[in-house]
């Protein structure tokens, strides 16, 4: 056997050594287990107490073993980075889900600031109790579900890498929970509200000052009448939404409109309502890379191009503020049910309002169709029970009759 430098020594034949780098004054320990060798420091520069420290790193090492658990960890920081980089390496390639951003900018402004010098492994229900309160100190409010929902999902996003590399085992992953009651109904519009929005944008997209403003509310106004009319995801769903997504079928004596959308549940078919063709079809006349196309070339092309888009081919990050704008100048930015700013997700809320109060689709087929549960229907939706029973709840037909209101209806 060779003779050892001054720096190296066995603790352990063919089990364990220390060792000392020549820039460092603290003796490290190389071992194995689990048939791979580890290194860790002793944070000791005393060859005779580096040897005791060693000692107990190998045997808490060979316990570890022993139990099935993971025999080396790594701070949630440096696990987190890995997360962000493979979420981020899928947006760069158009094949994440835009939700990523919304978990990246968790764990960078959330997670990894209040966890990151913990070993992930031990992460456990009294470091979550404790960063909840951190978090709501930090935003100065209590945060909503959905921020919540948010947070857990990107955890278990660095939980999962952790368990990849073999930093952590199933047993060490903390069960996540949202205790969190969301009890504000979710801002929507009425029937009344969206007719006046629908014909408010009519005029308010002339009002553009620039061509390029006019492209967005262009733009915008479309994106508003399709998400009202499918019920899709905001971002998550409708922004990666590609041509080759859309297609028509016949039914009968009827043509209908599927969507193939890809978003946090999931990818899943939907059928947009018919005046969506009128919509789709105006983006399609103002798209210069592909307006050279007829209606149903475009379609049966399989074209890979985004959707929504300006009609130079660029995307736009702004619709939401744009979104803002218009419902400012609408005068319709507050839900007066809620007291909340309507955002764009209000229109998903307000295409599952509508289509249970009209009654004309069943629950479940509702939740089908918007990629979420039963259970989430009647959880957000229930309050429209007294609508849709309305008449019986009345006390039949006849008692109070109106009108007919000769005004156009929107779009359906």
């Amino acid at each position: 056997m060779p003779k050892l430098s001054d720096e190296t020594h066995t603790l352990i034949p063919g089990v364990a050594v220390l060792f000392r780098r020549s820039r460092s004054a603290a003796w490290q320990v190389r071992y194995k287990v689990n048939g791979k060798w580890l290194r860790a420091t002793t944070k000791q520069r005393d060859l005779k107490l580096a040897r005791t420290a060693g000692n107990d790193i190998v045997l808490e090492g060979k316990y570890l073993e022993k139990h099935g658990l993971p025999t080396q960890s790594r701070k949630f920081a440096s696990v987190a980075k890995i997360a962000v980089a493979r979420m981020q390496a899928a947006l760069d390639q158009s094949a994440g889900k835009t939700v990523y951003t919304h978990y990246i900018g968790a764990l960078e402004n959330y997670l990894t600031p209040y966890f990151g010098n913990h070993n992930v492994s031990s992460i456990d229900n009294a470091l979550l109790k404790s960063f909840a309160t951190w978090r709501a100190a930090t935003m100065k409010h209590a945060p909503k579900a959905s921020t919540i929902n948010t947070h857990n999902a990107a955890l278990n996003r660095v939980f999962d890498v952790a368990l990849e590399l073999g930093y952590m085992n199933k047993t060490q992953v903390p069960v996540l929970i949202n205790k969190t009651r969301d009890s504000d109904r979710r801002p929507d519009f009425t029937l009344d509200e969206y007719t006046e929005l629908f014909k408010h944008m009519r005029s308010w997209v002339k009002k553009g000052r620039t061509s390029k403003s006019v492209n967005m509310r262009e733009l915008l106004r479309d994106y508003v009448l399709i998400l009202t009319n499918t019920g899709m995801r905001h971002g998550t769903e409708s922004m990666g939404l590609k041509w080759k997504n859309v297609s028509e079928f016949i039914e009968g004596d009827y043509k209908y409109i599927a969507i193939w959308v890809d978003g946090k549940t999931g990818k899943r078919e939907l059928i947009a309502r018919h005046r969506c063709a009128t919509y789709l079809q105006r983006i399609h006349k103002r798209a210069e890379d592909l307006k050279h196309l007829a209606w149903d070339e475009l379609l049966a092309a399989g074209r890979d191009e985004y959707v929504f888009r300006l009609p130079d081919g660029s995307r736009t990050n702004s619709l939401n503020q744009t979104f803002e704008a218009l419902l400012i100048d609408a005068g319709l930015l507050q839900d007066r049910n809620t007291n909340q700013n309507r955002t764009l997700y209000s229109l998903r809320h307000t295409y599952a309002t509508l289509s249970l109060i009209r009654g004309a689709v069943e629950p479940h087929v509702l939740a089908r169709q918007m990629g979420t549960s039963i259970l989430m229907i009647d959880k957000h939706y229930s309050h429209l029970i007294p609508r849709q029973r309305a008449r019986d709840l009345a006390g039949g037909l006849g008692l109070r009759k109106v009108i007919k209101s000769t005004q156009p209806q929107p779009a359906s």
